[in-house]
């Protein structure tokens, strides 16, 4: 089991399909300090899905996602947590600390309280 975090630059990438790369943490470990780095070399659906399977990713936080991508991802089993944003040391403490769903991780237009829905913001989300 890993998490990943969808990344451009050293932020959480704002869009899941524009994501530069994806650092990996395997889990139930709970800090950058052992995580890899994976580079996308090629952002369509198939080869994403290939890429986070082959890393054994179970948890996926990213930025905002396509309907298609979130539910692409769902099927074959891996979490989505979306329309998180920032820098990517403070969002993976924030994670692993049970903050992540605080105001400065949430996207804007996703802080309205009650907004749920399959592609929404979700607070009951499982942790590893």
């Amino acid at each position: 089991m890993s998490l990943a975090l969808a990344t451009y630059e050293d932020r959480i990438a704002s869009l899941f399909e524009s994501s530069d790369r994806f650092v990996v943490i395997d889990l139930p470990a709970s800090t950058l300090e052992n995580s890899r780095s994976i580079p996308v070399d090629d952002n369509s659906p198939p080869e994403l899905l290939k890429l986070l399977k082959r890393n054994d990713v179970t948890v996926l936080i990213c930025g905002a996602i396509s309907g298609y991508n979130h539910h692409l991802l769902e099927v074959e089993g891996i979490q989505v947590i979306p329309w998180i944003t920032g820098d990517l040391q403070r969002v993976a403490q924030a994670y692993f600390t049970g903050n992540l769903f605080s105001l400065p991780f949430v996207m804007p237009g996703c802080r309205r309280k009650g907004r749920h829905g399959r592609h929404g913001f979700h607070k009951n989300v499982r942790k590893f």
